[in-house]
């Protein structure tokens, strides 16, 4: 803001068209690098000098890990003017030049940085530096897997190449990155046999599908990514193949916790509840491993009266009765699998379970009057 009654620019015709008079005040609007320059005002012979500082990250605020940026802080009109740089973590930077250049950023560089012209004049900018990213991978022998492998973000520089790899499978051919003017970003293979892919543009996603895995296919696969300037990011994800359960239930691990928990629930053996005891009923989790006096809802009061843990049981469920067994029959449907017949056979455990909890609590409350 220059006061001024009469002005003109030197050099700045640009600006009449978008500048306004109110009163002695002239308002330069919406200001630009090309503002900066000499204003004059006719009446008091005065002349001011306008710089406008801009800052700004090349090659963009958002890039991958070890590649090289410059934070800028430019005051146009006056390149040699000192300035002080604050690291996101609030420390000064070791330079004071109005162009700093950060070599192999890390998320140690990650944040705000801030460019100090003077006391009152302040302006930030935030950098990003973003990886690859993957997770490991449990399968099943004859499945078809994903090996995931993508940024969390698109970044500033331009992806011109990449493949996926895995020393152990020689004979696979994995696909490669090409980056055309035509196709943009994609995938390029001719052998689909073992690994499928997207076939459209690509942009931050670079997942694959392997095919059919066996257990010669369990290793270790590396996922690389080049971009323009000379980065290479890679990732490893680890493959890890499992034999299929018989009787085509879930793979079922009978050292998990949940497994655990439900044998202690159920009385009943880990076996014959295997390929739901990894992916349980919801209503199996709520109960945990709470006794019978939990279900009874004692007061706190009957919560600290002096009984041991011998004179109460997990709550082991008796044998199912014939009308039981006949309800759990009746309740298959044809076309049920054997992991929906386990989840049901597990429901009707869970309510008989339920239903020996209510006379356990009544057993327990006869006993605590009696003492």
């Amino acid at each position: 803001v220059v006061t001024v009654i009469d002005f003109y620019f030197k050099g700045l015709s640009h600006i009449a068209s978008k500048a306004s008079v109110s009163g002695d005040i002239l308002k330069v609007p919406r200001l630009e690098t090309r503002d900066s320059g000499n204003y004059f005002c006719r009446q008091s012979g005065k002349e001011h000098i306008v710089h406008v500082v801009s800052v700004f990250v090349k090659p963009g605020p958002v890039l991958v890990q070890s590649s090289d940026a410059e934070l800028h802080c430019d005051i146009t009109g006056d390149p040699n003017k000192e300035v002080q740089w604050l690291r996101p973590n609030g420390q000064k930077y070791n330079e004071n030049n109005q162009v700093i250049h950060l070599k192999s950023v890390t998320s140690n560089e990650a944040g705000q940085w801030t460019c100090l012209v003077k006391d009152d004049l302040k302006l930030s900018v935030t950098l990003t530096v973003v990886g690859l990213q993957t997770t490991a991978v449990n399968a099943s022998k004859g499945d078809d897997i994903e090996l995931s492998c993508s940024l969390p973000q698109s970044v500033f520089q331009r992806v011109v190449g990449g493949t996926w790899k895995a020393n152990h499978l020689p004979k696979v051919s994995f696909p490669t990155l090409t980056n055309t003017p035509n196709e943009g970003l994609h995938w390029s293979c001719e052998d689909l046999s073992k690994v499928n892919f997207t076939t459209g543009q690509l942009s931050t996603n670079f997942d694959v599908t392997l095919k059919n895995v066996q257990s010669s296919d369990e290793g270790t696969f590396v996922c690389t990514v080049e971009f323009e300037g000379g980065v290479r990011l890679s990732v490893e994800t680890t493959l890890r193949v499992v034999d299929k359960p018989s009787g085509g239930g879930l793979p079922c691990n009978p050292q998990s916790e949940i497994a655990k928990i439900v044998e202690e629930i159920l009385g009943i053996a880990i076996p014959s509840i295997c390929g739901i005891a990894d992916a349980p009923d919801p209503a199996l989790i709520k109960l945990e491993l709470k006794r019978c006096v939990d279900d009874a809802g004692a007061s706190p009061s009957d919560a600290s009266s002096p009984v041991s843990s011998q004179d109460l049981s997990s709550c082991p469920p008796d044998k199912p009765s014939p009308s039981q067994d006949t309800g759990f029959a009746e309740s298959v449907d044809p076309e049920d699998d054997i992991e929906s017949l386990e989840r049901k056979k597990l429901n009707l455990q869970i309510k008989l379970l339920e239903n020996q909890n209510e006379y356990y609590a009544l057993k327990l409350k006869k006993f605590k009057n009696s003492q």
